[in-house]
Protein backbone atom coordinates (compact mmCIF):
# COMPACT_ATOMS: atom_id res chain seq x y z
CA UNK A 1 0.00 0.00 0.00
CA UNK A 2 1.35 3.44 -0.92
CA UNK A 3 0.53 6.68 0.89
CA UNK A 4 1.31 10.24 -0.11
CA UNK A 5 3.19 12.03 2.64
CA UNK A 6 3.53 15.75 3.20
CA UNK A 7 3.18 18.60 0.78
CA UNK A 8 5.54 17.52 -1.98
CA UNK A 9 4.19 14.16 -3.04
CA UNK A 10 6.85 12.03 -1.38
CA UNK A 11 5.68 8.44 -1.22
CA UNK A 12 6.80 5.87 1.30
CA UNK A 13 6.19 2.16 1.86
CA UNK A 14 7.08 -0.44 -0.69
CA UNK A 15 10.64 1.02 -0.67
CA UNK A 16 9.71 3.98 -2.86
CA UNK A 17 10.59 7.47 -1.71
CA UNK A 18 10.24 10.12 -4.38
CA UNK A 19 10.78 13.71 -3.26
CA UNK A 20 9.99 16.60 -5.59
CA UNK A 21 11.09 20.18 -5.11
CA UNK A 22 11.66 21.87 -1.79
CA UNK A 23 9.39 19.73 0.37
CA UNK A 24 8.88 19.09 4.04
CA UNK A 25 10.66 15.72 3.92
CA UNK A 26 13.71 17.21 2.26
CA UNK A 27 13.77 19.97 4.87
CA UNK A 28 13.53 17.39 7.67
CA UNK A 29 16.40 15.44 6.16
CA UNK A 30 18.49 18.60 5.76
CA UNK A 31 17.87 19.62 9.39
CA UNK A 32 18.79 16.11 10.59
CA UNK A 33 21.93 16.16 8.46
CA UNK A 34 22.97 19.57 9.78
CA UNK A 35 22.36 18.39 13.35
CA UNK A 36 24.49 15.31 12.70
CA UNK A 37 27.31 17.33 11.15
CA UNK A 38 27.31 19.65 14.18
CA UNK A 39 28.67 16.70 16.21
CA UNK A 40 26.27 17.29 19.09
CA UNK A 41 25.12 13.64 19.18
CA UNK A 42 28.63 12.15 19.19
CA UNK A 43 29.43 12.24 22.94
CA UNK A 44 28.21 9.22 24.91
CA UNK A 45 26.83 11.53 27.61
CA UNK A 46 24.47 13.15 25.09
CA UNK A 47 23.31 9.77 23.78
CA UNK A 48 22.67 8.53 27.32
CA UNK A 49 20.74 11.71 28.09
CA UNK A 50 18.56 11.17 25.01
CA UNK A 51 17.93 7.52 25.90
CA UNK A 52 16.96 8.44 29.46
CA UNK A 53 14.63 11.15 28.15
CA UNK A 54 12.96 8.67 25.79
CA UNK A 55 12.55 6.18 28.63
CA UNK A 56 11.07 8.87 30.88
CA UNK A 57 8.63 9.99 28.15
CA UNK A 58 7.36 6.43 27.64
CA UNK A 59 6.92 5.92 31.38
CA UNK A 60 5.19 9.26 31.95
CA UNK A 61 2.92 9.01 28.88
CA UNK A 62 1.98 5.32 29.03
CA UNK A 63 -1.69 6.02 29.79
CA UNK A 64 -1.93 8.62 27.03
CA UNK A 65 -0.24 6.29 24.54
CA UNK A 66 -2.66 3.49 25.44
CA UNK A 67 -5.64 5.84 25.12
CA UNK A 68 -4.47 7.09 21.72
CA UNK A 69 -4.00 3.54 20.40
CA UNK A 70 -7.46 2.63 21.69
CA UNK A 71 -8.92 5.57 19.75
CA UNK A 72 -6.81 5.08 16.60
CA UNK A 73 -6.76 1.32 16.08
CA UNK A 74 -9.10 0.05 18.79
CA UNK A 75 -6.33 -1.72 20.68
CA UNK A 76 -7.13 -2.77 24.22
CA UNK A 77 -5.49 -0.50 26.77
CA UNK A 78 -4.15 -3.62 28.46
CA UNK A 79 -2.43 -4.86 25.29
CA UNK A 80 -0.47 -1.68 24.56
CA UNK A 81 2.12 -2.08 27.32
CA UNK A 82 2.64 -5.72 26.40
CA UNK A 83 2.71 -5.33 22.61
CA UNK A 84 4.41 -1.96 22.28
CA UNK A 85 5.98 -0.43 25.35
CA UNK A 86 7.69 -3.20 27.33
CA UNK A 87 9.91 -4.13 24.39
CA UNK A 88 10.92 -0.51 23.85
CA UNK A 89 11.69 -0.03 27.54
CA UNK A 90 13.83 -3.19 27.59
CA UNK A 91 15.69 -2.07 24.46
CA UNK A 92 16.40 1.32 26.05
CA UNK A 93 17.68 -0.33 29.23
CA UNK A 94 19.97 -2.59 27.20
CA UNK A 95 21.31 0.36 25.19
CA UNK A 96 21.99 2.37 28.34
CA UNK A 97 23.74 -0.59 29.94
CA UNK A 98 25.87 -1.53 26.92
CA UNK A 99 26.49 1.84 25.23
CA UNK A 100 30.00 2.37 26.60
CA UNK A 101 30.97 -1.16 25.53
CA UNK A 102 29.47 -0.73 22.05
CA UNK A 103 31.28 2.59 21.51
CA UNK A 104 34.66 1.45 22.88
CA UNK A 105 37.58 0.86 20.53
CA UNK A 106 38.04 -2.80 19.59
CA UNK A 107 41.57 -4.15 19.28
CA UNK A 108 42.63 -5.58 15.94
CA UNK A 109 45.24 -8.23 15.33
CA UNK A 110 48.57 -6.73 14.31
CA UNK A 111 50.46 -7.77 11.21
CA UNK A 112 53.92 -7.07 9.84
CA UNK A 113 52.94 -3.59 8.65
CA UNK A 114 51.27 -2.57 11.92
CA UNK A 115 53.52 -4.32 14.45
CA UNK A 116 54.74 -1.05 15.98
CA UNK A 117 51.37 0.70 15.81
CA UNK A 118 48.37 0.78 18.06
CA UNK A 119 45.64 -0.75 15.90
CA UNK A 120 41.96 -0.79 16.72
CA UNK A 121 38.52 -0.25 15.24
CA UNK A 122 36.74 2.83 16.58
CA UNK A 123 32.95 2.76 16.10
CA UNK A 124 31.77 6.10 14.69
CA UNK A 125 28.32 7.53 13.93
CA UNK A 126 27.67 7.45 10.17
CA UNK A 127 24.90 9.93 9.46
CA UNK A 128 21.15 10.25 9.23
CA UNK A 129 18.60 7.43 9.49
CA UNK A 130 15.12 7.31 7.98
CA UNK A 131 12.75 5.21 10.08
CA UNK A 132 9.56 4.07 8.37
CA UNK A 133 6.91 2.86 10.81
CA UNK A 134 3.68 0.99 10.20
CA UNK A 135 0.15 1.60 11.39
CA UNK A 136 -0.34 -1.69 13.27
CA UNK A 137 2.45 -1.21 15.86
CA UNK A 138 3.20 2.50 15.52
CA UNK A 139 5.21 2.91 18.70
CA UNK A 140 7.27 -0.28 18.62
CA UNK A 141 8.09 -0.15 14.89
CA UNK A 142 9.18 3.47 15.14
CA UNK A 143 10.85 3.72 18.54
CA UNK A 144 12.78 0.44 18.53
CA UNK A 145 14.91 1.54 15.56
CA UNK A 146 15.13 5.01 17.12
CA UNK A 147 16.77 3.54 20.23
CA UNK A 148 19.49 2.01 18.05
CA UNK A 149 19.92 5.24 16.09
CA UNK A 150 20.31 7.27 19.28
CA UNK A 151 22.75 4.75 20.75
CA UNK A 152 24.80 4.87 17.55
CA UNK A 153 24.92 8.69 17.66
CA UNK A 154 22.91 9.07 14.50
CA UNK A 155 20.17 11.58 13.72
CA UNK A 156 16.85 10.27 12.49
CA UNK A 157 13.43 11.20 11.21
CA UNK A 158 10.43 8.98 10.59
CA UNK A 159 7.33 8.41 8.50
CA UNK A 160 4.32 6.22 9.23
CA UNK A 161 2.48 4.16 6.64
Amino acid sequence: MMHDIGVCGARVCGAVIKAKGDCMERQLFQRAKEAFLSGRARPLEFRLQQLHALQRMITEKETEISTALKQDINRSQYDTPLLELIGIENEIKLAIEKLAQWAAPRPVEKNLLTISDEVYIQPEPLGVVLIIGAWNYPWALTLLPLVGAIAAGRRSFSFHC
